[in-house]
Formats: C-alpha cells, sequence, structure tokens
C-alpha cells in the first residue's frame, strides 16, 4: 500500500479527491431529500413519479452520453455534466410547485448519465494497469468515508430548523450545503492529464444470450429495488414519523456495516461458488423485509432493514464477477450499458409501482418487493445454474 500511494501522481489523487468529495455532498443531499419532499406535502405517488422521471431520463441519456464520452474526451464530458446537474439542482432545491421539481430531477438524471459514463473510465484512463486493484478499493474506501461523513451530519437541520424558520429551510440550506461540497470538486479535473481518444469505431449494438438474460435478472431485481428500497426514508417518516437525523444514523450504521460483509462476501463464494453464494445471500435477505414491515418501532424496523440492506448489497461484487465471466472480454462495456439501461428503467417504473401501493397501504410495497426479489432470485438460479464457469 506504501508503495501504491508513492506512486499516485496528480491525475489520480484528483480523480480520488473528487470521488470523496462528491460522496460527501451527494450523501449530504440523499438524506435529506425524500424527508425535504414529504415537507413540501407531496405524496408516496409524487415521490415516485419524480424518482421515474430521474431514472428514465438517466436511461435515455445513457448511449449519447457514452458517445459523446468517446468521441469528445471522457474528461470534457465529465465537467459537462454541471451543465445539466447545476441547474437541475436548483430547481429541486429552491423551485416551486411540481413543475420546477419534475424539470430538476429530470436535468439530475441527464447530468448522472454524463458523469457515469465518463468518471470511472476517466480514472482507469489514468491509472497504470498494475494498480487497477489498488486505486479501485482506495476510490471505494474513500468514497464510503466521504458518505460517511454526510450522513453523520444529517441530525444538523433539526437542530437548526428552529432558528431557520422550520425544518424545510433547514432542510434546503443544508442540500444546498452538499450541492456546493459536491459541485465544487469538478474543477478537480483541470488537473487531470487526461489521455481522451477521440473517434474511433462506431458503436456496435448487438448483444449475446447472457448478456441479455443477465440484464434482464438486473432489470427484475431493480423492479423491486425501485419500490420500496429507493423509498425507504419516506416509509420510514411516514409510518414511524421520524426525521433525516436518524434516517441519516441508519444509513450511516448500514455504511459501516457494509465494509465488513462485502470482505467477507468473497469467503462464502470461495466454499459454496459465486452462484450459490449470490443465491443465499439474496434469498436470506427477503425475510428480513417482512420483518421490516411487521415491526411494531422504527428501531426494529430500521434494524432488519439495515440487516436485509448488508446482506442483498454485499453480493454485489460477487454479482459483478459472476457477470464479467459470463460475458466476453469484447462485449463487457456493452454489457454494464444494457444493464444499467435495465436498472435505471426498471427501477423507476418500480418507484412509480411503489408510490402508488404506498398511497394505499405503506407496507404493501415491501410486500411487492419481496415478491419480485423472491422471482429474481429464482431466475438468476434457474439461468445460471451449472454454467458460471
Amino acid at each position: 500500500m506504501e508503495n501504491m500511494l508513492k506512486r499516485i501522481d496528480r491525475s489520480i489523487a484528483a480523480l480520488l479527491l473528487l470521488g470523496f468529495m462528491t460522496s460527501l455532498g451527494n450523501a449530504v443531499m440523499n438524506v435529506v431529500l425524500q424527508p425535504y419532499l414529504k415537507h413540501l406535502d407531496l405524496s408516496p405517488q409524487d415521490v415516485g413519479s419524480l424518482q421515474l422521471v430521474m431514472s428514465a431520463s438517466t436511461a435515455l441519456a445513457l448511449v449519447p452520453s457514452a458517445y459523446l464520452a468517446d468521441m469528445h474526451g471522457r474528461k470534457r464530458v465529465a465537467l459537462a455534466s454541471l451543465a445539466f446537474s447545476a441547474p437541475g439542482f436548483l430547481l429541486v432545491v429552491l423551485g416551486d410547485g411540481a413543475g420546477p421539481l419534475y424539470v430538476g430531477f429530470a436535468l439530475l438524471g441527464l447530468g448522472n448519465a454524463l458523469a457515469s459514463v465518463s468518471l470511472n473510465p476517466l480514472l482507469a484512463d489514468v491509472t497504470p494497469p498494475e494498480m487497477l486493484d489498488s486505486v479501485a478499493s482506495l476510490s471505494q474506501i474513500l468514497g464510503l468515508a466521504g458518505g460517511s461523513i454526510g450522513m453523520a451530519l444529517s441530525w444538523l437541520p433539526q437542530l437548526a430548523a428552529s432558528s431557520l424558520g422550520g425544518l424545510v429551510n433547514a432542510y434546503r440550506l443544508f442540500m444546498l450545503a452538499g450541492g456546493v461540497v459536491s459541485m465544487a470538486s469538478f474543477p478537480l479535473l483541470l488537473a487531470v492529464r487526461s489521455r481522451d481518444v477521440k473517434g474511433g469505431k462506431s458503436f456496435k449494438l448487438a448483444f449475446t444470450r447472457n448478456t441479455v438474460l443477465l440484464s434482464a435478472v438486473n432489470a427484475v431485481t431493480a423492479l423491486g429495488a425501485g419500490a420500496s428500497v429507493w423509498m425507504i426514508n419516506y416509509y420510514f417518516m411516514l409510518k414511524f414519523g421520524v426525521e433525516a437525523g436518524e434516517l441519516g444514523s441508519r444509513m450511516l450504521a448500514e455504511t459501516l456495516l457494509m465494509i465488513p460483509a462485502t470482505s467477507l462476501a468473497p469467503v462464502v463464494s470461495s466454499r459454496m461458488g459465486t452462484l450459490h453464494a449470490i443465491v443465499l445471500m439474496q434469498a436470506a435477505s427477503i425475510p428480513l423485509l417482512l420483518l421490516t414491515a411487521w415491526a411494531p418501532s422504527f428501531l426494529a424496523s430500521a434494524t432488519a432493514f439495515t440487516a436485509r440492506s448488508v446482506l442483498m448489497n454485499a453480493c454485489n461484487p460477487l454479482f459483478w464477477s459472476l457477470s464479467m465471466r459470463l460475458v466476453g472480454e469484447e462485449e463487457r462495456s456493452r454489457y454494464t450499458m444494457l444493464s444499467t439501461l435495465a436498472w435505471q428503467l426498471a427501477g423507476g417504473f418500480g418507484s412509480a409501482i411503489g408510490g402508488l401501493l404506498m398511497g394505499v397501504n405503506p407496507d404493501y410495497p415491501l410486500y411487492f418487493t419481496a415478491i419480485i426479489y423472491t422471482a429474481g432470485v429464482l431466475l438468476l438460479y434457474g439461468l445460471f445454474k451449472g454454467k458460471e464457469g
């Protein structure tokens, strides 16, 4: 590790610092976004519809964003993402009425697409091949650290609400601070000496059977996640009356627990195989969704949901590893694009469904997700049993 740190040059350091700052700023914004929307008197259906708009915007922009990144340079496209993210963010935080919110979420989706296809590939471009694993690990650690700091600050709006004229104003100021931290990090890209390649081959959008099937499994999982997991903060507020402080503390605990859980996942995989490890952890998380709905208090419900999240998310690296073995090296970029498209679109529709169900009964989205996740686990095992290579 010491030798690796000595080899980190200006470009790598700038991108690692950018990742830390954006994780911190995004955590500050994300922990209060749904409480903010609820205090604007938005219904669960409204929140689900906003999530659908942002997901659809991201999904529809991914292919042209990838094309622009390849043709005109990833560094330029990453900087250009601010042209959409900044006004979108301001409309969400300062806008008045549903119209500005929908436009703001759509613009944020466009900015997310531009950033997602440029920042990680840019880090890979400037990192020597023999350092990729170490730099990727360091990037993840810094991201978790930044996110943890942001979540730890989640009590500040409640503490300052009385002096700022109420919770809505406190949430707005808190989100503005997070947005400033996140967007202020993008000028660090100017310090990056990129090796952007312009021109080149045109896109080839043919997909093999495994790519289509893996993306379909991802879509099923996203449909379930969108219905309840993406809206869990709104759920906790609606059912238990908690605010950003309690929600941020739960998210912080989840983040800290993810570190050892993710480290242990490869141990489970080495003993029982990658596919079986994924199926075991995902299946074990489903009863915890039901316990989340049945729990009598916020503490019990949050504990069950946090355990569920740790189990479900700890197997994400295993699913990535399985996918990379099942998909040919020449198709990995196309698989990533198709899988992301499937995730965004299915998750967005899931949020719309979850919002409608939550309007009828707060627990219905969790039941829906449990059913969809069960189908997803059976589908994954049925499709790829004996084929993991």
